[in-house]
């Protein structure tokens, strides 16, 4: 009986399967067989799906371009206006030392405290956080403060950058490099350095895309006084700038201490679009968080003002990674954006003057703009940032030294002052000031109150002046440096010359006005029939150096210069044109070198054409 139920089931398998397929294949045979077949005018189905592709792929290909064109032109846009109407994005590092006296410190409290102070002073223009400085930065802040850079930052959350020229040779010699490492023996590949290289671990995520400032904060206690140093690394531009220091007993006053740091280190940042080929000398700038001042003219210390300057820093990006490139940071020397335009409009529904922060400045430089960095071509991977200077001291030290001699001071040199045009419009020209000599040092003080039309920052143009030479033209802001120290080259050969030079010149001047005096003596004594005094005069004549003699003078030297080791073939060139010019001196006001020139020669024969002769000496 079970087998037979066995049976059973297997033929009511059999026939539900026949069932099943039998649909499935008849349906298989009605389709058509032409759908295989090509005629001669259609195209075949897999070139025409081909072809469509590609002309869908070229068209998404252009689509794609101009929407990623699209997307990075929506992007500066965003980027320029968040860089107007965002606040600065802040961050307070705070390092302190293992001192019992600082141990109960709550950063917490001085965080609140300095920034209650902050937003009575600045408003909401600045977004600021305290933190505990990084684990691998802590103690370099805390103990080797005047030692930590903004490289040194970078390299918490950026790649260290690679020197151009290592990428290239990388590049034109790898081929070379991995056919030689072939041919090493196993015993040197399976050679291990003594010490493992370390790797770079950057900190995620990387906040320097994010932060305007980063405020380093050195705290320590010493014998009973606490030592409280601030200084302020500007992220976009990638510099330090200004640093502060506090000595106090109480630390209830540390966040008072701090705000007092913090307001005398914040130095304001402006974008510079500036190409010295096509602008001239005249920069457009754009103030960061302009648009956050709530009233211009109540004086925010975040809003730049007409006659403000600007110390220019040149960042160039790396294509890959967005971050400077090896020596990509430039912070260009002697050189200045002296803001005299600043857009102002009145906002009727509030009563006050508002700012988008854009304004144009004056590039005052000691370069030509074909060789100053800022002077460049825009570039999508160059950025230009503007720091405000902020002098913080009454005066600044002048020094002069040649560039080609060690520690050797220019003594004696003039040193002039003048202060740059306010508003470009005005008529006139602003007054050069002598302000004196250097002195043994080479050194002069250079004071703010040169010039009493300024506002609080004070740029003078310095003329540096040796004999009739002017060596150099220097923007300076007094009391933004300590020392300003530059280096020319050593004019005091040409001196030398040029004092030669002056008074052989005046000698030829006396000389030709005491030939013209004896002439018309001679002359009067020869109409009035005196022999005697004629001849007299004719002989003091004589004595007068002929413009032989002269030349003579200047041949011999003119030959102890080219023998001179110590002058350089520029300064050559100079005191050479010096000699030529003499030359022409000599020849034109004494008459030549010729007979018929020569004023001696030609009364001689008045004279012995009107009385013969000398008598014969006894």
């Amino acid at each position: 009986m079970a087998g037979q139920m066995k049976l059973n089931t297997l033929c009511y398998g059999w026939l539900l399967g026949t069932l099943f397929c039998i649909p499935g294949i008849l349906l298989a045979q009605d389709e058509p067989a032409t759908s295989a077949v090509v005629t001669g005018d259609s195209t075949p189905v897999g070139e025409s799906a081909v072809s469509s592709e590609a002309k869908e792929s070229e068209t998404g290909g252009n689509k794609d371009k101009q929407n990623q064109k699209k997307a990075e032109e929506e992007a500066q846009q965003e980027a320029a206006r968040n860089w107007i109407v965002s606040p600065y994005q802040m961050r307070v590092w705070m390092t302190v030392d293992s001192s019992p006296q600082l141990q109960a410190l709550n950063l917490d409290v001085v965080q609140r405290s300095v920034n209650a102070k902050v937003d009575n002073w600045v408003g909401s223009a600045w977004d600021m956080q305290f933190e505990k400085a990084p684990r691998k930065i802590y103690t370099d802040i805390l103990y080797n403060f005047d030692d930590v850079g903004i490289l040194d930052i970078a390299a918490l959350y950026e790649p260290l950058p690679i020197r151009k020229e290592a990428k290239v040779r990388a590049v034109q010699y790898g081929k070379k490099e991995s056919q030689e490492e072939v041919v090493k023996t196993d015993e040197a590949k399976d050679t291990k350095p003594r010490f493992p290289v370390e790797q770079q671990q950057l900190i995620r995520p990387n906040i320097l895309r994010e932060l305007d400032k980063i405020y380093a904060v050195s705290l320590q206690y010493q014998a009973g006084t606490y030592e409280l140093k601030v200084t302020e690394f500007d992220v976009n531009a990638r510099v330090r700038a200004l640093a502060a220091s506090r000595s106090f007993r109480s630390l209830e006053t540390l966040p008072l201490q701090i705000f007092s740091c913090l307001k005398e280190v914040f130095s304001p940042v402006a974008e510079i679009d500036y190409n010295g080929v096509t602008d001239g000398k005249i920069a457009r700038i754009k103030v960061r968080a302009a648009a956050m001042v709530a009233d211009v003219e109540a004086g925010s210390p975040i809003m730049m003002q007409k006659g403000d300057v600007l110390r220019p820093v040149v960042r160039k990006n790396d294509r890959n990674t967005q971050a400077p490139e090896y020596d990509g940071v430039i912070e260009v020397t002697w050189t200045y954006v002296f803001i005299n335009e600043l857009a102002i409009q009145d906002d009727t529904d509030l009563g006050v003057k508002r700012s988008n922060g854009s304004g144009k400045g004056h590039v005052i430089s000691t370069f030509t703009m074909l060789r100053n960095p800022i002077a460049a071509r825009r570039n999508t991977l160059q950025n230009k940032y503007g720091l405000l200077v902020r002098p913080v001291r009454e005066s600044s030290l002048l020094k002069i030294e040649a560039n080609d001699r060690e520690n050797y001071t220019l003594q004696g040199y003039n040193v002039y002052a003048k202060s740059p045009k306010v508003d470009p419009d005005a008529e006139g020209d602003t007054p050069t000031v002598l302000i004196g000599q250097t002195d043994w040092r080479g050194a002069i003080e250079v004071r703010q109150d040169l010039f009493s039309n300024q506002g609080s920052t004070k740029l003078v143009v310095i003329y540096i002046r040796n004999g009739q030479e002017v060596l150099a033209r220097l923007p300076i802001v007094p009391g933004y440096r300590a020392i300003e120290q530059i280096k020319l080259r050593n004019d005091d050969y040409r001196l030398q010359y040029e004092a030669f030079f002056v008074g052989f010149q005046n000698s030829i001047l006396d000389y030709t006005v005491q030939q013209a005096v004896y002439k018309i003596r001679i002359e009067h004594h020869i109409n009035k029939d005196e022999e005697e005094k004629s001849r007299q005069l004719l002989e003091e004549l004589r004595t007068v150096p002929s413009a032989v003699a002269l030349n003579d003078i200047l041949t011999s030297k003119e030959a102890t210069l080219q023998d001179d080791p110590n002058i350089d073939l520029k300064t050559k060139s100079k005191i050479e044109r010096d000699f030529k010019k003499t030359r022409d001196l000599i020849n034109e006001y004494l008459q030549g070198n010729g007979v018929e020139g020569n004023l001696l020669v030609r009364m001689e024969a008045a004279v012995k054409a009107k009385f013969g002769d000398p008598p014969a000496a006894e």
